[in-house]
């Protein structure tokens, strides 16, 4: 395991924190991180987001490359999610203002691993534009499946609750996916409160062994819950809390390694605790999340949203955090045999 600090905000005049940490492995084997980089503490401060990438496993990093930026219409630049088509082009979804008050939600794609990036592209229209108000991707990062299909988490609020438009509850989940590689994308089924998952929001998902997919939810009830669909987009089941993920109510995150040397591993990392946003913790779970038997304490008295993605090729996995609210962001790298049982 391996530590680095990528960010603290008393060496940055320009910005109060980095919050909403995500990450990208992409096929050439480059990291990618990206946040909100927020002038205050607030979900509505201005901000704007930014991403920096390593081409050395993540001993070091490039330049600030701005994906986008709040203005005086739209201070709020939010939730950015990315993923990797099967042609190798990435895909940067994000919202503006939660897409309300105007706000849209927007598509930018990049052909040369993250250095350059297209104009945004309007795609609000897919997201049920109708039916809610606030609106938010992952957030984290979107996966490819093997059938190519290109999946993002998202949590909104209904209308038909009556909240103001800038609430964030009551939420419900469903994930945006596209099929054709980005050109066009759909929502799938909804997942709302039940009487044991209280407001599920953010969310992340990964592909099981068996090509099913799974969510990791974060909820109000202090437990993580989870779902699993045979597409990613309908036909939920398994909809339920997890026990044994204890979380503060915070976002947490899950990703997949394979390597032919081991099972495929399931691994997850959140803030282990219900009481506070602190004690990182790194699970693996060689069984598709039916149990846990690989747990690794990474920060006991900080944390915050905790982002994780795997470089399966190069067998690591990169763990990203938030100290503090964002005051700092912090990268854990662990190879592949830390992750094995015993």
């Amino acid at each position: 395991m391996t530590r680095t600090e990528l960010w603290r905000n008393t060496s940055d005049p320009a910005y109060d924190r980095r919050r909403i940490p995500g990450m990208l492995v992409t096929s050439k084997g480059t990291l990618i991180f990206y946040n909100e980089a927020r002038k205050s503490s607030s979900d509505w401060a201005m901000m704007d987001i930014i991403c920096r990438r390593s081409e050395d496993h993540g001993k070091t990093f490039g330049e600030d490359i701005f994906l986008a930026r709040g203005t005086d219409k739209h201070p709020t630049v939010n939730n950015p999610v990315m993923m990797e088509d099967r042609n190798g082009r990435i895909h940067l979804l994000f919202c503006e203002d939660y897409s309300v008050n105007g706000g849209r939600v927007l598509r930018r794609t990049s052909d040369d691993d993250g250095l350059t990036w297209s104009e945004p592209v309007d795609i609000t229209a897919s997201t049920m534009p109708n039916y809610r108000n606030a609106y938010a991707l992952g957030p984290g990062h979107g996966i490819r499946l093997k059938n190519g299909t290109l999946l993002v988490p998202i949590w909104m609020v209904p209308k038909v609750h009556g909240a103001p438009v800038h609430a964030h509850a009551p939420s419900e989940i469903s994930t945006l996916y596209s099929l054709d590689d980005g050109e066009s994308w759909q929502m799938g089924d909804i997942l709302a409160t039940t009487p044991d998952i209280f407001f599920p929001n953010e969310t992340v998902a990964a592909e099981l062994s068996d090509g099913s997919v799974y969510l990791a939810i974060r909820n109000q009830n202090y437990r993580r819950a989870m779902a699993i669909s045979d597409s990613g987009y309908s036909g939920w089941r398994e909809y339920r809390p997890v026990p044994e993920l204890v979380d503060p109510i915070c976002f947490g995150s899950a990703a997949v390694l394979e390597r032919e040397d081991m099972p495929q591993v399931l691994v997850f990392a959140n803030c282990e605790c219900n009481s506070a946003r602190k004690n990182v913790v790194l699970k693996a779970s060689f069984d598709d999340g039916k149990s846990w038997p690989v747990r690794i304490p990474v920060d006991p008295d900080r944390g915050g949203y905790v982002e994780v993605n795997c470089d399966s090729k190069a067998g690591l996995v990169y763990l990203l955090y938030e100290e503090d609210a964002g005051e700092a962001l912090h990268l854990v790298t662990f190879a592949a045999d830390e992750l094995k049982e015993g």
